[in-house]
């Protein structure tokens, strides 16, 4: 094991992609081996310190970033246990790299469904946050594709956790060998197909499901088992240039509405005018008049897909569609999509300016009411933005560009105006990237007080006195100011 406590060793750990930075870690744990890591975890809840799990760094809302105590970092925990070609599974420690993982698989004709957008990420932060990956439209996000985890409890107890072992009955799960029983939080979950704000919890739930997504606050994952399935080939992607909106709009839904079309879309990205503009000046190519742009990527079974699709382009009016069926131009077209966020990160670097960002989701049929409200709500408001993302899973990113003090309150003002609209609506705060410390408020939005003492109580059962992943989810005051007569 590896402990640092020098300023300039533990630089390396105290931000993320969030923006967030510490100046304030005690010590970094590096553990090779789960034993260590449950001597870590026992040492700090004998001495009540807090114990922050650090990933890669990918994580935009703060997750690893530890403002208080320790860090635990899982970077050593990064082997490949086991890839059963035969049973398409494997079994990894959680500080494997995804792309390292992929590119381990792929040259055994196996694939990673839920494989992120980020590739650097590490597959235990995937599942501590519920992560949804490129292909999520067609595969969904990783929950579905975790079949067992190790986690190691605040207690040191480790515990193997298999899916359809442990169901809720009554109301309450029950943690396998070690006594803990507790109520399953009593809430709404959102209508959508991604979510990862707060505990899951439904009727008849899995116990699994409770820690994928739990953010690092209720034990430490050390290891997993994934489901994989074939890889496939015969892939085309294409993106699709509209003056109309109205065409725009027509064509997507045609695409949702119609199963011929869907069950073999790998992905469906959306980029408003703004979004346009920002990639202009790396992609001059670009239709002059278009105002907005659909990128999507299919699985061709037939020569008669093709054709589908080309009659579907035509149907619609586009003013130019770019295609790509080779695997360099499958590449340039996807890192079209991935240009948008780098070029905005540059600019507010060059302009030292800050994005305050959305990551809703709500029910397909309230998908274009919500996008009608962000761009009614963005145009009387002056700010300068952009809105693309996951138009097939109804779950578009609205990034605001705030440049004065004054603009940055009427951002945060919107922001909290998105989150309301969307739980009216029955969607959820955070589709993939999690609540970490960027969005307590957001939470309460919307499962409120009495669903984050859902959680609170939740967690000061598996988690006595709350050292995992302080103000994760939720503050850590709360947590542990908690009534104790309210925990049982």
């Amino acid at each position: 094991m590896i402990i640092k406590k020098e300023r300039i060793d533990i630089e390396n750990y105290s931000d993320d992609a969030s923006g967030l930075r510490s100046t304030n870690i005690d010590k970094v744990f590096i553990p090779e081996n789960e034993k260590e890591i449950q001597e870590i975890v026992q040492e700090c809840n004998s001495k009540k310190e807090f114990l922050t799990v650090s990933g890669a760094g990918t994580g935009t809302v703060g997750g690893r970033v530890a403002f208080r105590g320790n860090v635990l970092s899982l970077e050593r925990m990064n082997k490949i246990i086991e890839i059963n070609r035969e049973k398409k599974f494997a079994v990894l420690q959680a500080g494997v790299i995804v792309k390292e993982f992929l590119d381990e698989i792929l040259p055994r004709g196996l694939f990673y469904p839920p494989f992120p957008t980020e590739r650097t990420a590490t597959i235990g932060g995937n599942i501590s946050t519920n992560a949804s990956g490129e292909y999520s439209f067609k595969f969904g996000s990783t929950r579905k594709y975790v079949k067992r985890i190790k986690v190691v409890l605040s207690d040191g107890r480790i515990v193997n956790l298999k899916r359809g072992q442990v169901f809720e009955k009554d109301g309450y799960l029950q943690v396998p060998e070690t006594g803990i029983r507790f109520r399953i939080p009593r809430y709404v979950m959102p209508r959508v197909k991604k979510h990862s704000a707060g505990y899951y919890s439904c009727p008849g739930m899995d116990l699994i499901d409770l820690f994928i997504g739990s953010e690092g606050t209720l034990g430490v994952i050390t290891e997993a088992e994934v489901s994989l399935i074939d890889s496939f080939e015969n892939v085309f992607f294409c993106a699709v240039f509209f003056e109309d909106l109205k065409n725009a709009t027509l064509f997507v839904k045609e695409i949702k509405n119609r199963q011929d079309l869907s069950e073999n879309v790998l992905c469906l990205e959306y980029f408003d005018k703004n979004s346009l503009d920002f990639l202009r000046p790396a992609y001059s190519e670009i239709p002059s008049s278009a105002k907005e742009c659909i990128l999507f990527g299919v699985q061709i079974n037939s020569e008669s897909d093709l054709s589908i699709w080309d009659d579907l382009l035509t149907k619609y009016n586009s003013i130019e569609n770019w295609l790509g069926n080779t695997e360099k131009d499958i590449e340039k077209l996807y890192s079209f999509r991935h240009k948008l966020p780098e070029l905005i990160n540059e600019m507010l670097r060059r302009k030292k300016q800050t994005k305050l960002a959305t990551d809703i989701a709500v029910p397909e049929e309230m998908s274009l009411e919500m996008k009608n409200f962000y761009e009614e709500k963005i145009k009387h408001s002056g700010l300068n933005s952009v809105i693309f993302g996951h138009i097939g899973e109804s779950h578009l990113h609205v990034n605001l560009f705030p440049e004065t003090d004054k603009e940055i309150e009427i951002a945060n003002k919107l922001l909290i105006e998105f989150a309301k609209k969307a739980v009216e609506f029955g969607g959820t705060v955070s589709g993939e990237h999690g609540i970490g410390k960027k969005k307590h408020n957001l939470l309460k939005i919307m499962f409120g007080e009495k669903g984050i003492n859902e959680m609170i109580r939740v967690k000061r059962i598996l988690d006595k006195n709350c050292i995992l992943g302080p103000d994760n989810i939720f503050p850590l005051n709360l947590a542990l100011s908690f009534n104790p007569s309210e925990i049982l």
